[in-house]
Order: structure tokens, then sequence, then C-alpha cells
């Protein structure tokens, strides 16, 4: 039997190294549910037309272009915390 709480831990964006849910990998990821992009390092609106899935696009990838659009939420950068530690880092 799996444990369901670390079922998506070791998921992470290809580009940034950030934490993505597996729900997030199987929705906007590759065929093989990679995870190329996330809300960390790109915008919802490139996500949404495929960046996450490692498609090249014509709207500007807020990493190379300052002005282009980018989340900026406060839990954008946020570290990962597993249940029932308080380290990010575990």
């Amino acid at each position: 039997m799996s444990d369901w709480r670390h079922a998506d831990h070791d998921r992470e964006c290809r580009h940034c190294g950030r934490h993505v849910t597996q729900t997030f990998a199987r929705v906007h990821g590759d065929d093989d549910d990679v995870a190329h992009r996330c809300p960390g390092c790109d915008c919802f609106r490139r996500i949404c037309r495929g960046s996450a899935a490692g498609l090249e696009l014509d709207i500007p990838d807020p990493r190379r272009d300052s002005h282009a659009n980018r989340n900026r939420g406060r839990r954008v950068a946020a570290p990962t915390v597993l249940e029932g530690t308080s380290d990010p880092n575990v």
C-alpha cells in the first residue's frame, strides 16, 4: 500500500526545481506528467498555453523579459513544508 502523504513529494519543475503537485504535472505538464515550467518561474498565461508541457511560445518569457507578466504572489516562491514538520528543507 502506498503512502499517500508522500505520493507527489519528489515532483519538481524541470526549469526551476520548485515543488509541483502531481495534479499540476498531470494537467499542465507533458505526456509523461513532467512539468517543464511552474507558477514560480512562469506566468499562468504561458502555462495555460503549454509552457509547462515544454512547448515554445510566442508570449514573452518572464525569465528573459523583465517587462513580461509573471506571478508575483507572496506564496509563489514559498518553501514547501511537509505535513508534520516545521522545516521547509525536509
